[in-house]
Order: structure tokens, then C-alpha cells, then sequence
């Protein structure tokens, strides 16, 4: 009887009219979320890149048997089984990755600097 008083007081015309207007606003923030997100991406060029290694400089080292790519010398994870890039397999490409890291690349500002081999 109490469950029965208690589901009459609820009104639930007003509860539908509410729902529906939070249900809307959200699909509408939802929808400009969605599309300001990739303007944002398209008008910083290099920011994921930037976060990626920015990430990886902060872990201090890269994974044990990641592997470079011989055409572009980007490095790769060590599950990767081709490049990240698109140049190709990693049977066709890989190389070991050089246990000195001044080899491959130095931390700037979320950045890295070819060095290459000294001269």
C-alpha cells in the first residue's frame, strides 16, 4: 500500500519533461564535444606526437626490444609488427634500437633532436 501512495505522489510527467532535457543536452554538448575536439587537433599540428613523446621522455626509457624503422627511423614498440609510419613490415625494416639514447634522440620540450652519430 505504501509503495503504491508513494508511486501516485511521483509526478511523472514533470520527470519525463526533465529527462528528456538533460537527455538533449547532453547529445548536443556530446555533438560539440565530438567536433571541436578534432578542429582542436587539426589547428595544433604535432600536439599528439608532442603528448606521445613527451610521455615517453618522462618514463626515462624506451621499452626493452623496441626496433627502428630503416626508412623513416621512427621508433616502434616492441609488439608492433610494422611500422607505425606505413612504410612497412618489421621483418623488412627493423632495426635494433641502440641502448645509448643520445643515439636516437634528446628530450626538448616534449620534442626530440636527431643527433646521430658524433662527428
Amino acid at each position: 500500500m505504501e509503495a503504491a501512495r508513494y508511486l501516485a505522489s511521483i509526478d511523472w510527467v514533470g520527470a519525463v519533461v526533465v529527462a528528456t532535457a538533460l537527455v538533449a543536452i547532453g547529445l548536443v554538448l556530446l555533438r560539440f564535444l565530438l567536433a571541436t575536439t578534432s578542429e582542436v587537433g587539426h589547428m595544433i599540428p604535432g600536439a599528439g606526437e608532442a603528448a606521445g613523446r613527451a610521455l615517453l621522455d618522462a618514463r626515462g626509457e624506451l621499452p626493452i626490444d623496441s626496433w627502428v624503422c630503416r626508412n623513416c627511423r621512427s621508433v616502434n614498440t616492441p609488439h608492433s609488427t610494422h611500422c607505425y609510419r606505413g612504410c612497412g613490415l618489421r621483418e623488412d625494416l627493423a632495426e635494433p634500437l641502440p641502448r645509448d639514447r643520445t643515439l636516437i634522440a634528446q628530450g626538448a620540450n616534449g620534442g626530440r633532436n636527431l643527433l646521430g652519430p658524433p662527428q
